[in-house]
């Protein structure tokens, strides 16, 4: 290895050559043109500011948007009672799915419930209709025929009860007693003045006696008609007690009665107000399940069901109803967690629509409104208020049908590119040294 070393020569002329020559101008300005480049890249860097982008889904509704009414059971469009584009009321009856009840049969036995039919503590009314009347009512028909089981019941036990009668005719027999007691009482108010005047005349005789003024027989005559009238005051007062205690009977076999007609008559209503509240409940869930029916005011658009017949499963969304007075267009942004901090109201938002290609028809622009206090699952709900509706930025009026789907970008506070590259940097240092 030594010898390798000295047997390099460092003074020859050709090493020299190299030594001494200076570089090519083209080498000299290009290095010193490449170091003013990146010289302005990095100053520029602190100048070049551009903002951050939170992307998400949106749709662009109204105020009060569409309301969509869906299937809650599969078969096929037994009723449909509307065409496309019509107006409907809130409440308005749009299609029935399949269902063994008679639609008419369940209407009619709702409304005789509701307009002429009342249970409560204070009255029960039963309309005859619901009990004379058969009616075809499918699923319901159970229910249906547990509340005329009860309503023939309670109407049996008011009318042929005889508790109720039994009760009646005791009350009638102690007003009856009643009267007796009274008569026998001005009896004894009568008897106690007779027996004061005969204790008169035999006090007066008495004397009369002892002075030898009258005849003994006279005497005891008085005496006779004196204790007679004490006896009879003491039968008067003894039928007066006798009849008090048979009215003590009475009463107590008529208040006996009294709660024992309660007690079946409670049980009796508690049946037929749970059979009644049972059979509400029934034909409310038949409703939900079976009747397709407007939940709003305004115009209903036909969406997968066009004619009797098609079939539709739970979840399709079968009619929309366009509200008459939809409000000011709102975009509804899912925002995602990671970077929702930086969203703050009065940014500007791009949104660009499905089915409008943004390179050809522009985007819609408007800005953030309101920002939702509580994350959905892993979105937050962003509101955006769209003053130029739906003109773009290229100056195209999007159709509006309802709701417009696309994706939204939220602009936020600008940073500068030396910023994004010595962040990194200054994070590093500050949590290691």
């Amino acid at each position: 290895m030594r010898e390798k070393l000295d047997n390099i020569e460092l003074r020859s002329d050709e090493v020299k050559d190299i030594l001494t020559r200076p570089p090519h101008s083209l080498i000299r300005y290009g290095t010193t043109v490449i170091c003013l480049i990146l010289l302005l890249f990095f100053v520029g860097s602190f100048f070049f500011r551009y903002p951050d982008i939170i992307q998400g889904d949106v749709i662009v509704t109204t105020e009060n948007p569409p309301a969509w009414i869906v299937a809650k059971a599969t078969g096929r469009i037994k009723e449909l009672y509307i065409t496309d584009k019509s107006s409907v009321n809130q409440g308005d009856l749009i299609a029935v799915i399949d269902n063994p009840a008679i639609t008419t049969d369940v209407k009619r036995v709702k409304q005789l419930l509701i307009e002429k039919t009342q249970v409560s503590d204070s009255v029960v009314a039963l309309e005859a209709e619901l009990i004379s009347v058969t009616y075809e009512l499918g699923e319901l028909q159970s229910a249906f025929s547990l509340f005329s089981k009860a309503a023939i019941n309670y109407q049996n036990f008011e009318s042929l009860n005889l508790t109720k009668q039994d009760e009646l005719a005791l009350k009638t027999q102690l007003a009856g007693r009643n009267s007796y007691a009274a008569n026998l009482q001005k009896q004894l108010i009568l008897k106690e003045q007779e027996l004061s005047v005969a204790k008169s005349l035999y006090d007066r005789d008495k004397e009369l006696y002892k002075k030898g003024v009258i005849a003994k027989s006279e005497f005891e005559a008085t005496e006779q008609s004196y204790l007679n009238l004490q006896q009879m005051l003491r039968q008067l007062e003894g039928s007066i007690v006798t009849e008090q205690i048979e009215n003590s009977k009475l009463k107590s076999s008529a208040s006996k009665l009294s709660i024992e007609y309660l007690q079946d008559r409670n049980t009796k209503y508690q049946e037929l107000a749970t059979a009644y509240r049972e059979l509400m409940a029934e034909i409310e869930n038949w409703e939900q399940k079976y009747l397709l029916i407007s939940p709003q005011a305004g115009t209903v658009t036909f969406n997968t069901v066009w004619s009797r017949n098609q079939v539709v499963n739970i979840g399709d969304k079968v009619f929309v109803i366009v509200p008459k007075d939809p409000g000011a267009l709102i975009g509804k942004l899912d925002a995602p967690l990671s970077g929702s901090g930086k969203i703050k109201e009065g940014q500007l938002v791009n949104i660009k629509v499905s089915g409008y290609p943004y390179l050809e028809y522009g985007m819609l622009q408007g800005y953030v409104r309101n920002i939702s206090l509580v994350s959905s699952g892993s979105y937050y709900t962003v509101e955006i208020s769209l003053p130029n509706k739906l003109t773009s930025t290229t100056g195209v009026d999007f159709k509006f049908t309802g709701e417009l789907r696309g994706g939204a970008e939220v602009v936020t506070k600008d940073r500068s590119l030396a910023f994004r590259i010595l962040a990194p940097l200054r994070y590093l240092l500050k949590n290691n040294f």
